[in-house]
């Protein structure tokens, strides 16, 4: 989509370079010959056809120009209604249309940028903010060809991220918090869906505990897990040349590691093998299933103290998540026997009639990030103490 608006805006700037080249030319013409341009604008009914039908289009134009570009926010309206009198408006006007195309793909990416990248065979795109300096908060998260989008996603339906983080009026953006974070998408080596299981693997669990791959695909289990190599890339290379290229100090207490799914599963398994680089990690849809209360066991085992981190885990109840209530209920249990403060530190949290999609976790996309970027937002209600609510909007 933001591809396709630069596209459109380089067609709109082609024709006004055109307008403004034909406008001169004709004009010094003109001048020149000392020609009347109310006089033989209107000496036959084809003037009449062609300088009504300029000035109609044009007034309605300009009219154009001044509601759709208030709506938008644009600078210098005053320029381009200047600018039709003394050039042209075949030049104005696509000149117009050019700018709104770049400030339609400035809205739609909540006003930042997209870079992407390639380490080791590994798509990584990255939202960057506007506002981004050395404390900018950051946020790695898995499946990166899903975030953003819907021409890369698997089933054509992203997180809704970018929404989330546009300025709206009322109410602000659904991402809130004092800065919008730096949002690092990683893919799976190749985006190649059978590895997408073997690198979001736990592979020191695996190894410890090779049962728990039994109900797993047979290629998963013949190659094994590759979640710590996945991890180091990420940690010692990824984050680190990404943040020294935009000028970012990384702290553990305000960089971390989210997805869905087994993205869920290996964003906490990343917490547990890097805890000096994350500080938080947000588990949506987290997939027990695979293990059962064994696998939630290992990884209580693995994950770090409560007191410098924090942890997020969710789940619906239809579809697939249809099968997490029960581990997620042990998870909990099996948190706070550790230690961590349900509420405070740790979030386990139920999303009614929501399954096991794109589409469902872009519904709740925010409410995980704004806990961690505000340790202050509301968790939940007293009398259901495991469904999410968060501030209501302004």
């Amino acid at each position: 989509m933001m591809g396709q608006r630069r596209k459109t805006a380089g067609y709109f700037f082609a024709l006004s370079i055109i307008g403004l080249i034909t406008a001169w030319v004709f004009n010094s013409l003109a001048v020149l010959r000392h020609e009347n341009y109310l006089a033989d604008g209107f000496t036959s009914n084809v003037d009449w056809v062609y300088s009504l039908d300029l000035l109609i289009g044009g007034t309605a134009g300009m009219g154009f120009i001044i509601i759709e570009g208030r709506r938008l926010k644009m600078k210098f309206l005053w320029a381009y209604i200047a600018a039709a009198f003394v050039t042209a408006f075949a030049f104005v006007f696509p000149l117009f249309l050019a700018m709104r195309e770049l400030r339609l793909a400035k809205i739609e990416l909540a006003g930042g940028k997209l870079k992407r990248y390639n380490f080791d065979e590994h798509p990584v795109i990255v939202w960057v903010p506007a506002d981004v300096d050395a404390t900018t908060p950051v946020l790695v998260m898995h499946d990166g060809h899903n975030l953003f989008d819907p021409k890369t996603s698997t089933f054509g339906a992203t997180w809704g991220l970018l929404d989330a983080l546009r300025d709206r009026k009322p109410g602000g953006s659904r991402i809130r918090g004092d800065r919008k974070p730096l949002i690092i998408g990683v893919t799976y080596k190749g985006a190649n869906g059978m590895i997408r299981g073997v690198e979001y693997g736990p592979t020191d669990i695996w190894a410890k505990r090779p049962e728990l791959m039994n109900g797993l695909p047979e290629a998963w289990a013949r190659t094994g897990a590759n979640g710590n190599e996945y991890h180091e890339l990420i940690a010692h290379k990824i984050l680190p040349t990404i943040a020294a290229e935009l000028g970012v100090e990384l702290a553990r207490e305000r960089t971390a590691m989210g997805g869905s799914s087994m993205g869920a599963l290996t964003s906490l398994y990343g917490l547990a093998k890097h805890p000096d680089v994350y500080g938080t990690a947000l588990a949506y849809s987290t997939h027990w299933p695979i293990g059962g209360n064994d696998l939630v066991d290992e990884y209580i085992k693995i994950l770090p103290a409560p007191g410098q981190h924090r942890i997020w885990s969710d789940g619906g109840t239809i579809e697939l998540d249809a099968l997490y209530a029960p581990y997620q209920k042990y998870f909990q249990q099996q948190m706070q026997a550790k230690g961590y403060r349900f509420g405070e530190d740790y979030i386990e949290a139920s999303y009614p009639n929501t399954g096991h999609s794109e589409l469902w976790w872009a519904g709740r996309v925010e409410h995980p990030i704004n806990w961690w970027l505000d340790p202050n937002e509301p968790k939940s209600t007293p009398d259901k103490p495991t469904t999410w609510v968060g501030k209501t909007q302004d």
